[in-house]
């Protein structure tokens, strides 16, 4: 049963995917949408398919390899889970596919629920890490619309994001020495004691980033040819409809529209693809209007259509118990 809580946020989601819906109509002409679809070269979307599913895999192999120190999980399990945790944020975009990726490593690998559900953040947070350091380069090589400070304020929140990383991977001593100090500063002993509690275990979490350099390296190499194939998706399918794009803009494109996954989706991210698509592609690369806005409704349909069918794969495969993980997800 829904919480009132999630229950809200999800409907709140939802106006807000048709108010964009309404948004991006104004600045687009729906008919010329139509026609240019209409055209399309069936033959070049098989790629697209098949970058969808190399996506998948690539970011598998690199959960698989983030969890090896401290947790032995077959790849084949990590693509299912996967598709079932896409398939899951899609129809419910409230993070619900990293929560049930938590729950299933909990329950079939003998781990604390807490802990498994910091991993898959963790792991999200990689890409987040791939996204601050790549976009800052792009944008100084590639022509945008995008104010030289927004450059800059990407390269700075990057620099102090990989410092404290440093403090609190490297220097876990010194880290715990500032938290007791900064929790003495606090005057209620509740908040005083959530604050230790809380710092402490992301401290211990985080000490699974660990690692040699030539392991970091890895996992940064397998996440950066994942982004490559979510921008060969949009290649392809700008290539079906006749139009062919520089690889590197769509590159830059891919890791500008993953910071929008931040932002409230409705579910099917109706809405919220098609604004930010035209946002990307039309406001800061001037690519026109309608052209882009034809890729991006094509390629949520192709989205749409492999999300539910390998997601209903992977979990039959995995023989997930959804209605019990939907419960866990939306219990009070």
């Amino acid at each position: 049963m829904f919480s009132t809580r999630n229950l809200v946020k999800i409907v709140l989601n939802t106006l807000l995917g048709i108010v964009l819906v309404f948004v991006w109509l104004k600045f687009v002409n729906i008919s010329e949408i139509i026609n240019t679809i209409s055209k399309v070269n069936v033959i070049n979307l098989l790629p697209v398919f098949i970058f969808i599913f190399v996506a998948q895999f690539l970011r598998s192999v690199k959960l698989k390899i983030f969890l090896a120190p401290v947790k032995k999980i077959r790849l084949k399990d990590l693509i299912f889970l996967n598709g079932a945790a896409t398939m899951l944020n899609f129809l419910i975009p409230i993070r619900a596919g990293e929560i049930a990726k938590g729950i299933y490593i909990s329950k079939n690998y003998e781990t604390p629920l807490s802990r498994a559900l910091v991993w898959i953040f963790l792991d999200r947070f990689i890409d987040f890490l791939v996204v601050l350091a790549l976009v800052g380069p792009l944008l100084l090589i590639i022509p945008t619309s995008i104010p030289d400070s927004i450059i800059f304020i990407t390269i700075i929140i990057f620099t102090m994001v990989i410092f404290f990383l440093y403090l609190a991977i490297f220097q876990v001593v010194f880290s715990r020495k500032i938290v007791s100090f900064l929790s003495k500063l606090l005057i209620v002993n509740i908040i005083k004691l959530y604050f230790e509690r809380i710092s402490n275990f992301l401290l211990d979490s985080l000490s699974i980033l660990k690692r040699k350099p030539q392991e970091l390296l890895l996992i940064f190499g397998v996440t950066l040819l994942a982004f490559g194939s979510d921008a060969s998706i949009w290649y392809f399918t700008f290539l079906a409809l006749d139009s062919s794009q520089n690889f590197l803009t769509l590159y830059l494109a891919q890791l500008l529209s993953a910071l929008t996954y931040l932002i409230p989706a409705a579910p099917g991210y109706v809405g919220s693809a098609e604004a930010s698509g035209l946002l990307i592609f039309s406001g800061v690369f001037g690519i026109d209007a309608n052209l882009s806005s034809a890729m991006i409704v094509l390629f949520h349909v192709l989205t749409l259509i492999w999300i539910i069918t390998f997601g209903v794969i992977s979990v039959y495969f995995l023989k997930i118990d959804l209605g019990s993980i939907l419960k866990r997800i939306f219990r009070k």
